[in-house]
C-alpha cells in the first residue's frame, strides 16, 4: 500500500487542543500493529480542509467541539469533496443526538474519548479497518465488470446501440427472448430516462472516453418477466468491431431487491426520527397541548409511513365500547367509527385484550370467525391496518389504528415495532395528562378544605369560646349549653370534612351492586321522621360500584331532600310503583329512578333555583342553619371517585323540587364511556 510517502496508511487527526493532538499521532503511530502508519495534524477545520486539497489522506480523525468550524461542519464540507474518505468522530462530547447527526452526514465512525491510554489502541484499530474496507470497496468498483459479468447478464450493442447479442442470463433476468431483443436499441426498454442510456453509450464510445461507464435504469421487462418491477445496474465498455466500427459490451444485474432493501433501510430511519420528534413533543407538552400533540404526532407519523388514516380510541373494560378520541386523515376518505363495541369487532378486541398487535395485508385476510371485525373494516374500506393495543397497569386502555384504504399493504416487524412505540408514547402521555389533572383536582379540594374550615370552624370556636368566658365571668352554667352549640357545630363540621377527604378518593375494587338495594338501605339509615317516604321505580338495574360509598351519596341526598322541604309543598301523585305506599297524606316525598344513561333522585320540596344549579355543589354551600355545607360536595365526590358525572337538572313534573341525575355511564351506545388510564 506504500505511495512514495513512506507510510501505507496516512492519517490527518483534527484538534484544537495541540498537545492532545501530539499524543494522539504518537500513540496512533505506535498500536496500528504491522500496519506503517503516520499521522499529520490540524488545530482547525479550515486548515485541515486544505491539507485535503494538498496530501493523499487515507483516514480523517477529528474531534466535534472546535471553534470557528465544529466537527459536524468539517465532516460536511469534507464530504462535499471526498464522499468516500474515512472519517471517525473522536470526541469528548459525546451524546447519542451528537452521533447520530454525525451517521446522518456521513461519519464512517463515531467513538468517545475516554481516560487511559487503551482507547488509542481501540482508535489505531478502528482507522485501519476503515481505511482497509474504504480501499477493498474501491478495487471492486475499479474491477466491477470483470468481476461482476460471472452472475450478470451479458450483451453486446452495435454501433447504433441496438443488441447484436445477448446471453441466457440476460434473458432470465430481462424476460425477454433472444429473438424478441435482438435488433432492439437499448433506450427502447428504459422506463424512466432513456436520454441518460443514450448519454452513457455515447461517451464509451466517443474518441476520449473512459474504458467503462456505469448506469443504473427502470426497464420494462419482458413477457417472461414474473414482476413488475425491474431495477437493473450495468456497465457499458467500447470494443472495436468488423470495419474498425467501435461497438459495445456490457454486464447487466438485477439490483432491484437491493434498492428496495435500501429504501427500506431509508425509510425506518426516517420514520424512527418522526418518532423520535413526536416523543420529545409528548413529553414536553402541557396539559391543554395535549390533544393537538396528540392529532400532529398522527399526521407525522401517517405522512411518513405513508398511511390515509390513524386514530386513537380509548376503551371501556365494563361496556365493552371503545370511542375515538383523536383521529387524522391523509385524504377525503370515510372516517373510522366514532365507537367500536366488543359485539362489532371480537376478532379484533379479543386479539387486543391479549396485548397483541393486529397486522393484516387486508380485511379479505381475516379467517372465517372475524366477520363481523371484516363487515366493520369493509364499512370503512379498510385496506392493509394495524391495530396497536395501548396498556397501562396491566390492563387495556385503548388502542391506536394505522390503516391504508387500498389492499395489500406489507407491514414488515420493523416497522410494526415502530408503531406501537407510537402506541406507547400516547398511552404515557395520556396517563400523565390524568395523573396531573388528578393532582390539580387533589390541590384545589385542598386549597377549598382549607378556605372553609378556617372560616367555618372559626364561628362556632369564637361562638363556644365566648360563652364559656361569660359562664365564668357570671359564674352562670346556663351560658355553657350555647358552648356546647358552638362545640357540636364544630364536630358536625369536622366529621363532614374527614368524610369528604375519605369520599374523594378514587374507588378502587367494584363489585356488581343493585341500585334500588343500594337506595333502599340508605333510606333506612337516615332519620326521616314520619311524613317521609321513598318510591323507587322498576328498571333501576345493577352497576359496577363500591356499595358502602354508593349508598353514602343516597343517605347525603335524602337527608338533604328531608332537611329542605316545607311542610307545605308535597305533591300529591301517584306512579303505580310496587315500592311505596300512596303519598296523598305524606309531606315529603323522595323518588329514585332510572334514566337512559344512568338514575335520578328526586323530592318535593322547594327545589334549587336555576341560577344556584351550579353552585350547590360547592363546599360550605347551604341554606339550612344546621347543615354544615359538605353534604352535596360529599355526594359529588363520590360520584367523581367512580368516574361517574352528577347534575341538577329541572324538576320532576309530578314533584317539582330538587332533581339529581346520576350519569353512570355505558348505556346508551352513543354515550361516551368513562375510561381510566392508571399510573405506568
Amino acid at each position: 500500500m506504500d505511495d512514495g510517502s513512506g507510510a501505507d496508511v496516512h492519517v490527518l487527526h483534527v484538534d484544537d487542543e495541540p498537545s492532545l493532538t501530539d499524543l494522539v499521532s504518537i500513540f496512533l503511530e505506535r498500536e496500528a500493529g504491522d500496519v506503517d502508519l503516520s499521522v499529520s495534524t490540524s488545530n482547525t477545520g479550515s486548515e485541515a480542509l486544505d491539507r485535503l486539497r494538498q496530501e493523499r489522506i487515507d483516514c480523517v480523525v477529528s474531534d466535534y467541539d472546535m471553534p470557528g468550524i465544529d466537527g459536524l461542519a468539517f465532516l460536511r464540507a469534507v464530504r462535499a469533496e471526498h464522499p468516500d474518505l474515512p472519517f471517525i468522530l473522536f470526541t469528548g462530547k459525546g451524546s447519542e443526538e451528537v452521533a447520530r447527526d454525525a451517521f446522518r452526514v456521513g461519519a464512517t465512525d463515531y467513538m468517545q474519548k475516554d481516560t487511559g491510554t487503551d482507547q488509542y489502541t481501540v482508535l489505531a484499530n478502528r482507522v485501519v479497518n476503515a481505511v482497509s474496507q474504504s480501499r477493498a470497496k474501491a478495487a471492486s468498483e475499479r474491477y466491477g465488470t470483470a468481476i461482476e459479468v460471472l452472475d450478470s447478464g451479458v450483451y453486446s450493442l452495435d454501433s447504433d446501440a441496438r443488441f447484436s447479442s445477448v446471453d441466457d442470463v440476460f434473458c432470465d433476468l430481462t424476460g425477454y427472448s433472444r429473438a424478441d431483443i435482438l435488433g432492439t436499441r437499448f433506450s427502447d426498454i428504459i422506463e424512466d430516462a432513456p436520454d441518460e442510456l443514450e448519454t452513457v453509450f455515447e461517451t464509451v464510445t466517443g474518441a476520449d472516453g473512459p474504458d467503462t461507464e456505469r448506469f443504473e435504469a427502470h426497464l420494462s421487462p419482458g413477457p417472461n418477466y414474473p414482476h413488475d418491477d425491474l431495477l437493473c445496474e450495468g456497465h457499458l465498455a467500447a470494443r472495436p468491431e468488423e470495419d474498425d466500427e467501435l461497438g459495445v459490451i456490457g454486464t447487466l444485474q438485477d439490483v432491484t431487491e437491493r434498492r428496495r432493501y435500501r429504501d427500506r433501510i431509508h425509510y425506518e430511519t426516517r420514520l424512527k426520527d418522526a418518532i423520535l420528534d413526536t416523543s420529545t413533543s409528548l413529553m414536553s407538552a402541557e396539559a391543554d397541548e395535549i390533544g393537538t400533540k396528540i392529532e400532529w404526532t398522527l399526521q407525522r407519523v401517517g405522512e411518513v409511513a405513508g398511511l390515509d388514516r390513524c386514530s386513537v380510541y380509548l376503551y371501556d373494560d365494563e361496556t365493552n365500547v371503545a370511542v375515538r378520541m383523536h383521529d387524522w386523515q391523509g385524504g377525503q376518505y370515510t372516517p373510522h367509527p366514532n365507537c367500536i363495541s366488543l359485539h362489532d369487532a371480537r376478532w379484533l378486541v379479543t386479539r387486543l385484550h391479549q396485548f397483541e398487535n393486529a397486522c393484516l395485508h387486508s380485511a379479505s385476510d381475516l379467517p372465517p370467525e372475524a366477520s363481523n371485525t371484516k363487515r366493520l373494516l369493509e364499512s370503512v374500506d379498510t385496506g392493509g391496518f394495524v391495530a396497536i393495543p395501548m396498556v397501562s397497569k396491566w390492563s387495556l386502555v385503548g388502542f391506536v389504528v394505522f390503516d391504508v384504504v387500498d389492499d395489500g399493504r406489507s407491514w414488515t416487524d420493523t416497522e410494526v415495532d415502530l408503531l406501537r412505540s407510537v402506541g406507547n408514547n400516547i398511552t404515557h402521555t395520556l396517563a400523565r395528562q390524568r395523573r396531573e389533572r388528578e393532582l390539580r383536582r387533589q390541590n384545589d379540594r385542598l386549597e377549598e378544605f382549607a378556605s372553609v374550615v378556617s372560616h367555618d370552624l372559626r364561628n362556632p370556636l369564637n361562638v363556644a369560646k365566648g360563652f364559656v368566658e361569660l359562664a365564668r365571668d357570671e359564674n352562670d352554667l346556663t351560658y355553657l349549653d350555647r358552648a356546647l352549640d358552638g362545640v357540636t357545630r364544630m364536630d358536625t363540621l369536622l366529621n363532614d370534612v374527614l368524610t369528604l377527604a375519605r369520599q374523594g378518593r378514587k374507588v378502587g375494587e367494584t363489585d356488581s351492586v343493585a341500585i334500588e338495594r343500594v337506595a333502599e338501605r340508605a333510606w333506612m339509615a337516615v332519620d326521616t321522621g314520619t311524613n317521609a317516604v321513598l318510591v323507587v321505580e322498576d328498571g333501576l338495574g345493577t352497576t359496577p360500584a363500591d356499595e358502602g360509598r354508593l349508598q353514602q351519596a343516597f343517605e347525603n341526598l335524602f337527608r338533604n331532600a328531608v332537611e329542605h322541604s316545607s311542610t307545605g309543598s308535597h305533591a300529591s301523585h301517584d306512579n303505580g310503583a310496587e315500592h311505596g305506599p300512596t303519598t296523598s297524606d305524606v309531606n315529603i316525598v323522595v323518588r329514585v329512578g332510572p334514566t337512559s344513561t344512568g338514575f335520578y333522585v328526586a323530592d318535593d320540596g322547594p327545589g334549587i333555583p336555576e341560577e344556584k344549579r351550579e353552585i350547590v355543589f360547592e363546599h360550605g354551600h347551604t341554606t339550612s342553619e344546621s347543615g354544615s355545607g359538605f353534604g352535596l360536595s360529599i355526594v359529588e365526590s363520590i360520584v367523581e371517585a367512580h368516574g361517574w358525572e352528577l347534575s341538577v337538572t329541572p324538576p320532576e313534573p309530578d314533584l317539582g323540587g330538587a332533581r339529581f341525575e346520576f350519569d353512570i355511564g355505558g348505556v346508551r351506545p352513543e354515550v361516551e364511556p368513562r375510561f381510566s388510564l392508571s399510573d405506568d
